[in-house]
């Protein structure tokens, strides 16, 4: 059950009286505009919600119009957040080597906090929020729709890596950072389609993030172009938020199936890797008795099965892309925002053009 937050929290984490805290909540007269914001953004990081109409859209803009804003105080600390699974990952590894060279160049120190899934239902920020607030914020892998949107209203300059499944342009409301999910996918499924190869599924998890559900446009673009009707039950995909397919839940849909297609386009590397392990402990051989593709170009794939197509993501590049954007929208914090991709390489030695 979510904790109800009181003034007496904020004041007891501040250690303020309850009564200071009860004037900056309400806008009352007779504090100091530093002590109010200082109060008010605590409130927002714990969870409080009961303010006054109108309220926080107005320290929204005096934050940002005041020359005391976080950019100009000295603040040099960058948040980054994520999930415990994608610590050590073979893919944001390379990432964060960029992302700390454009951050240490400018002079900012990168803090990760870990977000449970607690937190994240109940839209809470990490405890690092409440004992600094950051001079921006950085996320990566995939949140909650409701999680982003808690980010976006603590009014902190931020950069999401990918975002939620259903995000389009009219809800654009914090820069965003994206490779060529679609044309990819579909570049890499028409391939197959042009070798004649016409009985295609794909596997993914569409669901959790825009950069998934992006890879499962392409594919079906590139089907329509050719006109090969979708058949759902060749495909394993899944809308759920948060969801990821592993090994015990791709074994229990393959065997659901009655036969396999020609080929499986897969939404990442890892799922081609779980079941490139799959086809094999079944006698099946890759590429010659099922074809798979993949999306990233970690190591573990190019280890197992160098000549499986893929797409190669600029893993370090795209990391010091997030750092240089997330320190131009610090001292550019009205600026409109923006959808930023990156370009990729097709890595299909079928594929040339």
């Amino acid at each position: 059950m979510t904790k109800k937050i009181t003034q007496q929290h904020i004041a007891d984490a501040l250690q303020l009286s309850r009564n200071t805290v009860s004037k900056a909540l309400n806008n009352e007269p007779g504090l100091k505009e530093d002590t109010r914001l200082r109060i008010i953004q605590h409130a927002i990081d714990m969870g409080y919600t009961k303010f006054p109409p109108g309220m926080l859209e107005s320290i929204t803009q005096l934050k940002h119009s005041r020359p005391e804003h976080a950019a100009n105080m000295g603040n040099r600390l960058i948040a980054l957040l994520t999930h415990s699974d994608y610590v050590g990952n073979h893919y944001w590894s390379p990432f964060l080597r960029g992302l700390n060279t454009s951050l240490k160049e400018a002079g900012y120190t990168v803090a990760m906090s870990i977000v449970d899934m607690e937190e994240e239902n109940e839209l809470r920020l990490p405890p690092l929020f409440s004992q600094q607030t950051p001079a921006g914020i950085i996320t990566i892998g995939s949140f909650l729709r409701a999680y982003y949107e808690r980010i976006e209203h603590t009014g902190i300059p931020a950069l999401f890596i990918d975002t939620y499944a259903d995000f389009t342009m009219n809800l654009l409301k914090t820069d965003t950072l994206l490779v060529n999910n679609q044309e990819s996918v579909y570049r890499l499924t028409k391939s197959l389609l042009e070798q004649g190869c016409t009985d295609i599924g794909f596997v993914g998890d569409i669901g959790s993030c825009l950069s998934y559900w992006e890879r499962w446009s392409g594919f079906q673009m590139a089907l329509r172009e050719f006109g090969v009707e979708l058949d759902p039950g060749r495909n394993i995909v899944n809308t759920l938020p948060r969801h990821y397919y592993y090994e015990a839940e791709l074994r229990e849909a393959l065997a659901a199936m009655k036969q396999y297609p020609q080929a499986f386009v897969c939404a990442n590397d890892a799922i081609a890797v779980e079941l490139m392990n799959i086809m094999r402990e079944e006698g099946k051989r890759v590429p010659e008795d099922i074809i798979l593709t993949g999306f990233d170009n970690i190591g573990e794939l190019a280890y197992l099965h160098s000549s499986i197509p893929t797409v190669d993501v600029p893993k370090e590049e795209l990391g010091l892309r997030a750092g240089e954007q997330l320190i131009w929208r610090i001292a550019h914090p009205e600026r409109p925002k923006e959808l930023i991709r990156l370009s990729v390489h097709l890595k299909d030695p079928k594929y040339t053009k």
